[in-house]
């Protein structure tokens, strides 16, 4: 009798065999790890495509602004391309099946795919403002070899300085070279501190720390964004971001 308790107290049937309740306990606490895990690098996921909407909703504005800036020049061809770059990123909110529903109600068909053009080549008789748009245009098509050499020229001739080092930061920051993007940010803030990225960039700037261990100036950096930036998407990541600190 007291052999068949103390199997009793010490295990339990599982699939119809027998397993130490300490197992079974252990086996418990590994999946509960496991699925932590996992719901931490869904939410890491879900902040990073949060921020990058907000940081893409800040560049359309800033095509948006070079619009209504050209309008002001001769430049006309230039001043089309960027209106056409903006209609093709509303234009990316059309599913595909809505589009072939369109275009079949008009009986017109899809035209073949145009191939990429290269970049045009930077000379010296570029001017600031041709640069510049080149690197957003570049950057809006993740040419990003490209967009760095033309903001990088941006702000060796004083143009735009802020914007600049802002999508200077923005590429760093995506490639995870986050010691470069803390430069850039620094150098953007310093030349424009009410721009209407800010709030990206303040996030951008905690994580980035965040990501290099320098955990309480991440700290600094979340409340601040907190503080500063209440009614934003940047704010709400940084409350999750800094109770998890």
């Amino acid at each position: 009798m007291r052999k068949i308790l103390y199997l009793a107290l010490s295990s339990c049937v599982l699939f119809g065999y027998e397993v130490p309740i300490k197992d079974v306990v252990l086996q418990n606490r590994s999946q509960i790890s496991t699925l932590k895990a996992k719901i931490s690098e869904q939410n890491e996921r879900i902040d990073g495509l949060v921020s990058l909407i907000e940081g893409m909703n800040a560049t359309i504005k800033d095509l948006q602004d070079a619009q209504r800036l050209k309008s002001q020049d001769d430049n006309t061809a230039l001043l089309k391309e960027l209106g056409a770059m903006i209609d093709k990123i509303n234009a990316d909110y059309v599913s595909k099946k809505e589009l072939q529903k369109i275009l079949s109600h008009y009986n017109i068909s899809q035209p073949a795919k145009i191939p990429n053009q290269q970049p045009k080549p930077i000379s010296d008789k570029t001017t600031p403002k041709e640069l510049y748009a080149q690197a957003m245009k570049l950057y809006m098509n993740k040419d990003y070899k490209e967009a760095i050499k033309r903001f990088e020229l941006c702000d060796k001739k004083g143009y735009q300085v802020a914007k600049s080092n802002f999508y200077l930061g923005e590429m760093a920051y995506y490639s995870k070279d986050y010691e470069s993007a803390l430069f850039y940010y620094k150098k953007s803030a310093g030349a424009n501190s009410s721009a209407s990225y800010m709030p990206v960039l303040m996030l951008h700037t905690a994580i980035s720390l965040d990501k290099s261990g320098q955990k309480l100036q991440a700290k600094l950096f979340y409340q601040n964004v907190i503080d500063t930036y209440p009614q934003t998407k940047s704010a709400n990541i940084a409350k999750d971001r800094i109770e998890k600190l």
